[in-house]
């Protein structure tokens, strides 16, 4: 009886052993799923030519200065093409004070304008921020419908202010900046949502310079100007969402350049058409459709 006691007990201590390491195996997971991790390799797309090391370099370098780490080994022959990625193309460059070539060529020493661990707080609030938009904008539908939110997201959260000493990491963390670092707010998030994207430089009807963003959906290269939605209607129509260079020219916005002042490829795709006249929208069929009322009253559906 005594042993028949024991192995009873024994088996429901095994049971209960059993039962906490898969909680804490389910715990770990879910911690994992949620633990803010922002893409590293994405890059603005005027930029994509560069060689697959000079990316993955810059990719470990983003993570490096993300830790606050005071050097980071690699090959520093690609070092000029590492740096123009770095400074185009993570926010969090704005953290660091100076990148400079160790002596026996075998990499960088990072300094920063920030303590290591303000530097370590800084960049883990920016992951947490653009995390919890980005799962935001992702709740349902493809890379177009994740493209609208974080269009509207932007459009509808960030003011525009003056001041040319604004970076992107102040506006993500404030929720103003200038045109260029707003449109910037845009470009950042459909990176980290997977969809090419980059900054372009032009000059409105007056001949002041301009900034807005080149994207790519399903091969196709549209502009998106989240600025003057945000001026001219408080950002919650997407009139200036995937736009045409004959678009963006009637809003008297010309002369398109990548930040290299390359020319900027032609955006003629008509898709988004039905947007140029939109007084509300609402993503609908699961995140599939795009129903869009015109002003006319029309409802349109766009299929995403």
């Amino acid at each position: 009886m005594v042993k028949k006691v024991i192995s009873l007990f024994l088996c429901a201590v095994i049971a209960l052993a059993f039962t906490s390491c898969v909680d804490e195996k389910q715990k770990d997971n879910q911690a994992d799923e949620e633990t803010p991790e922002l893409v590293y390799n994405v890059v603005d797309s005027a930029y994509l030519s560069y060689d697959a090391s000079a990316v993955s370099a810059y990719a470990d370098l983003c993570k490096a200065v993300t830790n606050g780490e005071n050097s980071f080994r690699f090959n520093v022959g690609l070092f000029d093409d590492v740096m123009q990625l770095f400074y185009t193309s993570f926010p969090l460059s704005s953290l660091v004070k100076d990148i400079k070539i160790n002596k026996d060529n075998s990499g960088v020493l990072i300094t920063y304008n920030f303590s290591e661990e303000e530097t370590k707080q800084k960049a883990a609030a920016f992951a947490n921020k653009v995390y919890s938009i980005v799962k935001e904008c992702k709740k349902d539908g493809g890379k177009r419908a994740y493209a609208i939110r974080a269009y509207n997201y932007t459009a509808t959260h960030f003011k525009v202010v003056d001041g040319s000493n604004i970076t992107l990491y102040d506006t993500f963390m404030k929720g103003e900046g200038s045109t260029s670092t707003c449109s910037g707010v845009l470009e950042y998030l459909l990176r980290q949502g997977g969809i090419n994207s980059a900054h372009l430089l032009a000059n409105d009807a007056a001949g002041n310079a301009w900034s807005l963003c080149l994207a790519e959906l399903d091969g196709e290269n549209y502009l998106f100007d989240p600025v003057t939605e945000t001026i001219a209607n408080g950002g919650k129509q997407l009139v200036y969402f995937g736009m045409t260079n004959e678009d963006a020219g009637k809003e008297g916005l010309s002369n398109f350049v990548y930040t290299s002042k390359a020319e900027a490829p032609m955006c003629d795709n008509p898709y988004f058409d039905a947007c140029r006249k939109c007084n509300s929208w609402e993503i609908s069929d699961g995140g599939n459709s795009l129903l869009i009322t015109q002003n006319s009253e029309d409802i349109v559906q766009i299929a995403l």
